[in-house]
């Protein structure tokens, strides 16, 4: 957004008179100026808003931030040859948001782009000294924070994967359950949200203690991830409240026989940290054969709807829905 307002601004005021109405090629560049300057603003705009489609501006300004500058280095470098080392600024940056491979990436560019400059282009072939100090930029501050680039990556991948995660059984959480929810019905396939809650949980956290509660919960969330299959993931909603999401299109008997795998996994579990106590569980499979129109809140609210059905069927039972 930046660069692109700068680049205007310089191009409309500081070039002489008819140098960008007399030039098609200025012209063109100006049009991808304002494109490129529209799409940074709505981004900047959902982004302030929180709104949860923002990331679908970013593949398209990762992609043309280089170019643009690289097309405006071309056509109108009497005018741009200031912003040139906004190459190796936007390598950095890149490398410091998206990790060491970006950076490689962005640095080849921005050095095949100088290279070509100062090989093809008669005003840069003039200007050889700007050529060479952006040459020098780019073969030494990549290098010098390579090491900064791979470590912010992976503290900002250990920080988001934190994020995601319930820190008592370390399974999926709430967050990372409505995000996706969202991605399963963009993609307009049929899925499986399957509603648990443990029958009975309070008696142990008031008889046996809430270390031997939390042991159960961390126990039961191990159980699941090995028994459910590589595709199905466990999230944790609150208490003893949990969700499975299966994205995979499952008949009447298949989402059954998944209710019960959830059930007995459970009573398993109960069975060898708490057998004295009743814990079971109620399970609510919601299969969503048409997800179009529907969203995650209404999602939940069916399945959670559905649990409480099978608890007041009389606990310990599956019930299984087909929308």
């Amino acid at each position: 957004m930046f660069f692109s307002s700068l680049a205007t601004v310089v191009l409309f005021i500081a070039t002489p008179a008819g140098a960008v109405s007399g030039d098609s090629l200025v012209q063109a560049y100006l049009v991808g100026l304002v494109l490129a300057f529209a799409a940074a603003t709505v981004q900047w705009h959902l982004i302030s808003n929180r709104d949860r489609h923002w990331d679908r501006f970013e593949p398209f300004l990762y992609c043309i931030d280089l170019p643009m500058l690289a097309a405006g280095l071309w056509v109108a470098g009497p005018y741009l040859f200031f912003i040139s080392p906004l190459l190796a600024v936007v390598a950095l940056i890149r490398g410091v948001r998206y990790g060491p491979v970006s950076l490689g990436l962005h640095t080849a560019f921005g050095l095949a782009v100088f290279i070509m400059l100062g090989s093809l282009h008669p005003w840069w072939q003039s200007n050889a000294d700007l050529v060479l100090v952006n040459l020098f930029l780019l073969s030494v501050l990549p290098f010098h924070f390579y090491s900064v680039s791979l470590k912010i990556h992976e503290n900002s991948r250990f920080l988001t994967e934190e994020a995601l995660r319930d820190p008592l059984t370390r399974a999926f959480n709430r967050k990372a359950l409505e995000g996706a929810i969202w991605h399963v019905l963009g993609t307009r396939k049929p899925f499986v949200l399957s509603f648990l809650d443990l029958d009975n949980f309070k008696l142990v956290n008031d008889t046996l203690g809430h270390a031997v509660g939390d042991k159960l919960l961390r126990r039961i969330c191990t159980k699941l991830e090995i028994r459910l299959r590589s595709e199905d993931r466990l999230y944790r909603l609150s208490g003893d409240e949990f969700i499975v999401l299966s994205p995979a299109e499952l008949k009447l008997e298949g989402a059954e026989s998944l209710g019960h795998r959830i059930r007995l996994a459970i009573a398993e579990v109960v069975s060898h940290t708490c057998p004295t106590s009743k814990v079971t569980a109620s399970v609510g499979v919601l299969v969503v054969s048409n997800p179009e129109g529907l969203n995650a809140a209404d999602l939940l609210r069916s399945a959670d709807e559905l649990m409480y059905r099978a608890k007041r069927a009389g606990k310990n039972k599956v019930l299984v829905e087909i929308r």
